[in-house]
């Protein structure tokens, strides 16, 4: 299949790769397919979660444990079940990035994780209820805090 980006131009990706979101992104509701576009390394672990029918619509994202190692997400029994999760080995989870124009100020929404079936390709972003992350965690901060 071949998506429409704004920002890769025409991109061709296996249709095995969609991941559906049934219930969409918070404020996106209406877009339930998306794909990840580039992998991430050691010099940049950032990739972009793109819609497969919207080309404007593209989320900067990195797997949280990249910055934060002891980021421990609890997701309750519902979610999982949503997800289909059968073997919690096949969770992965995806924080979207906020990038401003001063870059050593960017920001993981870690209470907001976008939760992942790998197994399958089914996620959601879930809200975590717990006080203990934020929508804005500095990923330079904890990356020092970490090293």
């Amino acid at each position: 299949m071949i998506i429409e980006s704004k920002h890769f131009g025409l991109v061709e990706i296996p249709g095995e790769k969609i991941i559906r979101f049934p219930y969409g992104l918070y404020g996106f509701e209406d877009i339930k397919e998306y794909v990840l576009l580039g992998k991430p390394e050691n010099d940049n672990p950032f990739m972009w979660l793109h819609a497969v029918h919207n080309p404007d619509v593209c989320f900067v994202v990195v797997d949280p444990f990249m910055f934060k190692k002891d980021y421990s997400p609890s997701i309750n029994e519902e979610v999982l079940q949503r997800l289909e999760v059968q073997d919690p080995a096949d969770i992965h989870f995806l924080s979207i990035v906020v990038i401003p124009q001063d870059m050593s100020r960017m920001t993981a929404n870690l209470q907001g994780p976008i939760v992942i079936n790998a197994k399958k390709n089914i996620a959601m972003q879930v809200i975590l209820d717990d006080g203990k992350y934020t929508t804005r965690h500095y990923i330079l901060d904890e990356m020092k805090k970490g090293a």
